[in-house]
């Protein structure tokens, strides 16, 4: 089992809340995959299901809404008869990420039967463990159990049990480093041509940056320089004449 350890760069996300939005991707008669954020889930629908020995599938009813959770129905009719309620989760890009911590909720009764929430997380589409991990939920319909499994570094995770329930909270780690982008400071070259001149040039290609001078070092009195820059060659040019006194010139990118 591998173990997230939180950094600087990891990215908590905490689901579930009124400001999350779903978005629906594809929908069957036994699974139902949407889209919040970054990530993505799927989970299991009893859409086979009919109120009547014989009749038409109408598919059982949900008790657990988005944003409030996900409810993942066991499946009691058609061909797949005898899997439990099963939610998988991954990321849209595919990286991987954490399954640090969720809340399972009862919506059936599973006491003293030794009841557990089966996560098997998953690399490039295979199963990264030889059986899943196991969390206890023996317990009552309505009844919720707080695990924090901080399983980290696979790209897909199955959280399965036999009856049906419901994901009402789930924390994951974003761990996909973010590389901000290099900036190189464009040079700013000064020629002191006789008399009193100041020479300045940097390249055309310094898009944004902004010159600007100051007497005295000791403040924060920096002015942008009004005189417009004439282009020579590939460089953007501009002569201060006459200096009065000491002058101090950089480059800044607003």
């Amino acid at each position: 089992m591998a173990v997230a350890l939180l950094d600087a760069h990891a990215v908590t996300n905490v689901f579930f809340n009124a400001s999350q939005t779903a978005t629906l991707v594809s929908s069957n008669i036994n699974l139902v995959t949407f889209i919040s954020g970054d990530y993505q889930f799927t989970y299991t629908a009893d859409g086979y299901w009919s109120a009547y020995q014989g009749g038409p599938p109408t598919g059982r009813f949900f008790s657990v809404f988005w944003p409030n959770g996900i409810h993942a129905q066991a499946i009691t009719a058609g061909p797949l008869v005898g899997k439990g309620g099963n939610i998988t989760i991954k990321r849209v890009d595919g990286k991987l990420f954490d399954l640090w911590a969720f809340n399972g909720k009862l919506l059936a009764n599973t006491a003293a039967t030794g009841a557990a929430f089966e996560i098997m997380p998953l690399l490039n589409g295979e199963d990264a463990l030889n059986d899943p991990m196991m969390f206890d939920c023996s317990g009552y319909g309505g009844q919720s159990f707080p695990h924090t499994p901080r399983l980290a570094g696979y790209d897909t995770y199955t959280i399965h049990l036999w009856v049906d329930w419901a994901l009402t909270a789930l924390t994951l780690i974003d761990t996909n480093a973010v590389v901000p982008p290099v900036i190189v400071a464009p040079l700013l070259d000064i020629q002191l041509p006789p008399p009193d001149t100041a020479l300045l040039s940097w390249p055309t290609n310094a898009a944004g940056c902004v010159l600007q001078q100051n007497s005295d070092l000791t403040t924060t009195n920096w002015l942008d320089v009004t005189t417009t820059a004439s282009v020579v060659g590939t460089n953007s040019q501009v002569i201060i004449s006459p200096l009065n006194g000491t002058e101090f010139f950089r480059l800044v990118h607003p």
